[in-house]
């Protein structure tokens, strides 16, 4: 994919994230763990928030950050609306992140043993998305599932 490309693709699915944060009535449900459920919506927008600024806006832009990966599962890092807030900011930092790279195709500048040996930009960006979408999906049955109601279409 181009640069453009994930420009596009990044800001819409990070705008369907807060969207689907956004759609919950009642601010406390985001912090509800479901029967059958591991995880709160609350808890995975955190870990959204500390996988994006880990593995693209610090590497590729030098945003600075210090991952707490646990807190992010085990804490309420934010309040609702501070959670909206650092959401939209991550949304402006990726998208600021991706227009800075000069070569998709250049090697992704950190070593991650674990996802591919030798990665470049365009494998993680395209992984990250991956990851984006399915924690995004699992808010969004989150959100369902405890009878919030339903988001308006998208423009």
């Amino acid at each position: 994919m181009t640069q453009n490309d994930y420009i596009h693709i990044y800001d819409r699915d990070l705008q369907r994230l807060i969207t689907e944060m956004e759609a919950y009535t009642d601010p406390e449900e985001i912090w509800l763990v479901a029967p059958m459920i591991s995880n709160s919506a609350g808890h995975l927008a955190q870990h959204l928030i500390g996988n994006l600024k880990t593995f693209v806006t610090e590497p590729l832009a030098g945003f600075p950050y210090q991952r707490d990966r646990d807190a992010e599962f085990n804490s309420k890092r934010f309040s609702y609306a501070e959670l909206l807030k650092e959401l939209y900011a991550l949304k402006d930092e990726v998208i600021e992140s991706i227009k800075r790279i000069e070569d998709v195709a250049a090697p992704y500048p950190k070593v991650i043993k674990d996802v591919h040996e030798g990665q470049t930009i365009d494998f993680m960006l395209c992984h990250l998305l991956a990851h984006l979408a399915y924690h995004t999906g699992q808010i969004n049955y989150h959100r369902r599932l405890l009878g919030t109601t339903v988001i308006p279409a998208q423009k």
